[in-house]
């Protein structure tokens, strides 16, 4: 059925784009589990090192060759902008919001996908249309974050804000890493590439956790080796492979529309294993935010 390249191709496509949909939905309670018994920094560190080691070591057993030493340097700066900086801070987060809240948060990031865009000298220009869905998606931020912004009147500080402050700087890293990546990671097997940016975020975040102090605190339990076994074959090995394949022929505004199934499968998946709330504020501020990107997605830019 899918002899035809071109119908391989949207084939592949599809297959990808469901593993990015799906898989990655379940790994906000797959980190959400693995905290209970692991910091945050070793837990991610571990995942990515496992994850790059394993891949690593299949392609070069393919004979899959290595990547010019120039691009070295932009493959590292992917990886530490992509899970360094993304993915830690929404491992981090979790400490403090919801699994399901963490996704929905994360459902931001075509518009932080679509502001860096705009950025770029030859970048896309959104029409009035994508404006009103930005407005439209940080408008279900504020119902989402509602009565915590209402602690803040009463003298309440930030401190209470620090998991959703760190969702909104891993959208910014992995928008900032996503788009580095499309236009800079060029000429490379994009699997090695992969390989290479989980082994350098993950030693990067190894030696932080064991700098922090965090090393008498990871207790790996057999609930915690489950949920570390997940993220590394569901969550990187297959969903963040998929996601790169997919930054490499597919542009990256339409890769960004995990965002609409992410925090649905999060949602449903925190509130069945968790016992996570389900109020009907998340869920007018989860079909707001949703609502905003579909109508950012819809809206035609125009190349400057």
């Amino acid at each position: 059925m899918t002899s035809d390249p071109a119908r391989r191709h949207a084939f592949l496509i599809s297959l990808n784009f469901a593993a990015v949909y799906v898989l990655w939905g379940s790994t906000y309670l797959a980190i959400r589990v693995g905290l209970e018994d692991l910091p945050p920094a070793l837990m991610a560190g571990a995942r990515f090192l496992v994850a790059g080691l394993l891949m690593f070591g299949w392609l070069r057993w393919r004979g899959t060759a290595l990547p010019p030493r120039r691009m070295l340097g932009p493959i590292a700066l992917t990886g530490m902008l992509l899970l360094f900086g993304g993915n830690f801070l929404v491992t981090y987060s979790e400490l403090t919001v919801s699994s399901g809240m963490a996704a929905v948060i994360v459902a931001n990031l075509p518009f932080f996908m679509t502001g860096l865009e705009a950025l770029r000298e030859d970048g896309e220009r959104l029409s009035s249309f994508g404006v009103l869905g930005l407005v439209t998606g940080f408008a279900g931020m504020l119902i989402l974050m509602w009565p915590k912004l209402m602690t803040l009147r009463a003298g309440g500080g930030l401190g209470g804000f620090r998991g959703e402050l760190a969702l909104l700087g891993a959208n910014l890293c992995w928008a900032s890493g996503s788009i580095y990546s499309k236009h800079r990671v060029k000429g490379v097997e994009p699997l090695m590439a992969v390989a290479l940016e989980m082994l350098i975020a993950g030693a990067a975040l190894t030696a932080a956790g064991l700098a922090f102090g965090e090393a008498p605190r990871f207790h790996l339990t057999a609930r915690a080796a489950s949920a570390l076994a997940w993220l590394v074959v569901a969550g990187s090995l297959l969903g963040y492979s998929a996601y790169m394949w997919l930054l490499n022929h597919v542009p990256a505004a339409k890769v960004s529309t995990y965002a609409y199934v992410n925090p649905i499968i999060a949602l449903f998946l925190g509130w069945l294993c968790l016992g996570e709330a389900l109020t009907t504020r998340m869920g007018a501020g989860t079909a707001v935010i949703l609502g905003g990107v579909a109508v950012v997605n819809a809206a035609r830019v125009r190349v400057r």
